[in-house]
C-alpha cells in the first residue's frame, strides 16, 4: 500500500474522522480511541451501546502498556504469539474515550500481523479502534464493495476515507482471549484457538493449515530482522500421523507453490522453486538472489548417519532457502545441533489430545 494513503488515513484519524481500513483479519472502522467524539461517531455508526467493548490496535507490547495492566498471561501470550489474530483483554488503565473499555474497565488489545496498520499506528503514536467494520449484530466484511452494499446513504456519509485494499483473504475475525485470571477464556473463537500461550490447538486439517500459515508470517518476520543470511528451517516433530505432512503442505502453499506438495517420505526430500514475487519478506528485497527453494523432508525412515553424507545433508541449506523437516528427531543430537547452527531452526512440537484434537507447540 502506498504510503500517501496510509499518511491521508493518519491524517482523517487525527482530526477525528472514520476511516475504514483492511487488517489482517477484516476491514476495520478506525478512529482516535483518545478521542470523544470520534468514539461517539464510531458507536453511532455501528449502531453500539457505550459499554460493549471496541478493542484497539497498538504497535508493539511498549504501547499496549501505555493503555493496559498486563497479566502474567497477558505477557507470555504478548511474547509468544503477537503480532497475531489474538485480541488480548486486559484490566484498562482509562486512558481511552468513553466507550472503548467494557462496562468492567477491561481492553481488548491487537498487534494485527499488518504491516499497513502497523506503520499507520506508528504515525499517529497512539492506538486506533479495530472493531470490525459492520454494522452491530452483522456479518464482518472482506471487501469494499460488500460492506457498502450493506450501508444507507446516511451511513456512508459517515465515513471520511474508505481505504480499498482490494478482497481480502476469508479469515474470521481475531480469537478473543481474556487474559485478565489466572486460567484464560476464549470469549470468541477465531481461526486460531490457543490452550495457552504456547500451545495452538487443531481440531481439522483446515486449522492445522491456519496454524502454519500464521507461524509462517510470525516466525519470518522475526528472521527477517535478525537472521537473513542463514535458511529457515521448521523443525516438526511428536506423533505419528498428527499434521506435521499437512502444516509443510501449507507452508509450500502459502509460498506460491502452485505444483502438488507429495510426501517425501521414501525419498527423504523434496525440493521446491519459490516463485518470485512471494509473499515472503526477506525475498521481496532480494532480486539478485538465484536460489529459493522450499525443501521438505520426511526422515521418518532414516536408519543411519552415512545417509546424510550421501545427501551432501548440510549443503543443501543454501541462506535463500526455506525448508520443513519432519522428524527431525531422527537426525541424532550430533546432526541436529550442527544443522542449528547453520540455520534458523523453529521447533514445532504436535502432540495428540484426543482423536481429533492436536496440541500444536511453537518453542521461539
Amino acid at each position: 500500500m502506498d504510503k500517501v494513503i496510509i499518511n491521508k488515513a493518519a491524517e482523517v484519524i487525527k482530526a477525528g474522522g472514520l476511516v475504514v481500513f483492511p487488517s489482517d483479519t477484516v476491514y476495520i472502522l478506525a478512529v482516535d480511541p483518545t478521542n470523544k467524539s470520534a468514539v461517539e461517531k464510531l458507536l453511532g455508526f455501528k449502531n453500539r451501546w457505550t459499554g460493549k467493548a471496541i478493542s484497539v490496535a497498538v504497535e508493539d507490547i511498549k504501547m499496549a502498556r501505555d493503555y493496559v495492566n498486563l497479566s502474567p498471561n497477558a505477557e507470555s501470550i504478548y511474547a509468544n504469539l503477537l503480532p497475531g489474530p489474538f485480541t488480548v483483554v486486559s484490566e484498562g488503565k482509562h486512558k481511552v474515550a468513553a466507550g472503548i473499555e467494557a462496562e468492567n474497565g477491561t481492553l481488548g488489545i491487537r498487534i494485527p500481523q499488518n504491516k499497513e496498520i502497523h506503520d499507520l499506528v506508528e504515525i499517529l503514536g497512539k492506538p486506533i479502534t479495530a472493531t470490525s467494520a459492520n454494522l452491530s449484530g452483522r456479518t464482518p466484511h472482506y471487501s469494499v464493495e460488500s460492506l457498502l452494499k450493506t450501508l444507507s446513504k446516511k451511513k456512508r456519509e459517515m465515513i471520511d476515507l474508505m481505504v480499498d485494499g482490494g478482497k481480502l483473504p476469508r479469515n474470521k475475525p481475531s480469537t478473543v482471549i481474556d487474559a485478565t485470571e489466572p486460567e484464560i477464556k476464549i470469549l470468541r473463537r477465531g481461526d486460531l484457538i490457543i490452550k495457552n500461550s504456547q500451545f495452538l490447538i487443531s481440531k481439522s486439517e483446515k486449522e492445522t493449515e491456519k496454524i502454519a500459515e500464521f507461524l509462517l508470517r510470525k516466525v519470518e518476520t522475526l528472521h527477517a530482522t535478525s537472521l537473513r543470511d542463514k535458511p529457515l528451517v521448521f523443525g516438526l516433530s511428536g506423533d505419528l500421523g498428527c499434521g506435521k505432512t499437512v502444516f509443510s503442505r501449507a507452508v509450500g502453499k502459502y509460498l506460491g507453490i502452485k505444483e502438488k506438495i507429495t510426501s517425501p517420505t521414501f525419498v527423504v526430500y523434496n525440493e521446491y522453486q519459490i516463485p518470485l514475487g512471494s509473499a515472503v519478506s526477506p525475498f521481496e528485497k532480494r532480486e539478485k538472489a538465484k536460489t529459493r527453494k522450499f525443501l521438505h523432508f520426511d526422515l521418518y525412515r532414516i536408519t543411519g548417519q552415512y545417509e546424510f553424507k550421501e545427501l551432501d545433508f548440510f549443503n543443501l541449506f543454501t541462506k535463500d532457502c526455506i525448508a520443513c523437516i519432519e522428524w527431525p528427531e531422527n537426525m541424532g543430537k550430533e546432526n541436529l545441533e550442527k544443522l542449528k547452527k547453520i540455520v534458523d531452526y523453529k521447533a514445532i512440537n504436535f502432540k495428540y489430545v484426543d482423536s481429533k484434537t492436536r496440541e500444536i507447540r511453537y518453542q521461539k
